[in-house]
Formats: C-alpha cells, structure tokens, sequence
C-alpha cells in the first residue's frame, strides 16, 4: 500500500490532474453528475493535507478547487462531447477505489489513467452486434414473428453502422439521430415494398431501440433528484432533442412515400 503525501505544489498539480482526468472519463461517457463529483472529491480527500475540497461539475465542465499549504489550488476541464460507454465508467470506478485505498503513487495513478484513455473500449463488431440483437430481441416484445425479427436485425445493424461513421466524423448529435432515423424508415419501407406482410410499425420501434436516449434521461432525473438542477435540465432537453431527431428522421421517408402514393 503507499501513502503518498503531497509534499510540493508539484504533487497537487498532479493530484488535480488525475482527479479531473478521472472525472473528465466518467463524465465523456455517460456518468451522472453527483457520480463525477463524489468520484473526484474522494480522490483528492484521499490526501491527508489537503483541505477545502469543492468539486463542481455540470454535463460538459468540471472545476476543483482545494487548498494546499495555505494556498488555493484550481482545476477547469472540459467535456466537449458525451456517449455512454459503462465500459469506461467500471474502469474508472475500479481504478478510484484502488487510488484512495493507497495502491498507487501519483505517477503510477498518472500512467494507469493514461492507458485508460487509449483503451479502445469494446470491439467495434461487438457494439454492432449488440445493436442489432437488441432490436430483433426488442421486436419479440412486440410479439413480431420471425421475419420481422430478421428484418430488424438487419435494419438495427446498418443504421447503427451508418450512425456510427456519422459520429465518428464530428458530427452533432442531433445530426446523427436525425440520419439514423432515415435510415431505418428508408430501410422500413424498402423491406414493406418486397414484403407486404410485414408489420413496418414494429420493426421501426423496434430498430430504434438502440438509439433511443434511456441512459441520458435516467441520468437528467437522477441529477434533478440530487438537486443537480443545470445538469439535470440539460440533460432531458437532451434527451428530447434525441428523441425528436429519430422522430423526425423516420417521418420523413413515411411522409414523403405517403404523399407520393
């Protein structure tokens, strides 16, 4: 076990760096706010001389400040863009529970937080993969039979591939929602064109499953609860932005066939 004490101000950089790198991971993906500050606090507290520790945090900034020596020390990050990715957040949570219980000094707490930044997370094939199962097995919910099973799958996992490239590339989020939703209404309707017996109202609901904003939502009531107002407000008008983009994504290949036909 080490018992690092912070003996310089060179050593509180570092504390700080590591708490608000921490928190910045926790925060990029999908953490909820109180989760981020408690995480953070703990870290820095773990030090005995320090004192004074403020953590505030909102959906994209975090800002600490504590005292060391008499003197105050402060932090600003900024998340400039958020997913959900509890792969990341579990890597945190262990890798802060390690640090407070004295299994790390500053530098190695440095490097393991520094892998953990350039850890590729979950295989590619894998998120693709889980997308598209869970809008097959959603549709079971929905009582669809095989071929509409089949058909979602394939729907599920094109539109999450698409998306995916969007998002990639830098684009807003609203954007990327926006052409998911196209695509599963284009692809939809594609598949109702060759298939008339298919139910296409199931399959929709059942393809956007994956892109549906559940995480972020739970996360904006659980921050209102906590009495995370900013965040909390943020984080719902986010989720219906999201939502409205799928809505309106989908709606517009219907509309425009519709009209048409």
């Amino acid at each position: 076990m080490v018992n690092e004490a912070i003996t310089s101000l060179d050593k509180a950089v570092i504390l700080s760096e590591i708490a608000s790198n921490a928190g910045a991971i926790m925060l990029a993906n999908g953490a909820e706010v109180y989760r981020v500050e408690d995480t953070i606090e703990r870290i820095i507290r773990s030090k005995k001389n320090i004192k004074d520790v403020d953590v505030y945090s909102t959906t994209n900034v975090i800002v600490i400040s504590f005292s060391f020596n008499d003197e105050i020390h402060t932090n600003i990050r900024r998340v400039k863009s958020r997913t959900n990715n509890l792969y990341f957040i579990n890597k945190v949570n262990s890798f802060s529970r390690d640090f407070v219980n004295g299994q790390y000094t500053l530098n190695d707490a440095w490097d393991e937080l520094q892998k953990i930044k350039k850890d590729p997370g979950q295989p590619y094939w894998m998120q693709v993969m889980g997308s598209a199962i869970s809008s097959a097995a959603f549709l079971l919910m929905l009582d669809g039979n095989f071929t509409d099973m089949l058909i979602s799958f394939i729907v599920g996992l094109v539109s999450y591939i698409i998306s995916f490239q969007f998002q990639k590339a830098k684009f807003g989020f609203f954007l990327v929602n926006f052409i998911a939703g196209i695509v599963v209404g284009v692809m939809t309707l594609s598949f109702r064109y060759f298939l008339a017996d298919i139910e296409a109202n199931k399959i929709v609901i059942a393809s956007m499953m994956a892109f549906l904003p559940g995480i972020t939502l739970t996360n904006a009531m659980r921050d209102l609860m906590s009495g995370d107002v900013t965040s909390g407000l943020t984080g719902a008008t986010t989720a219906i932005l999201i939502s409205t983009a799928l809505a309106l994504g989908v709606a517009m290949p219907i509309t425009i066939v519709s009209y048409f036909l």
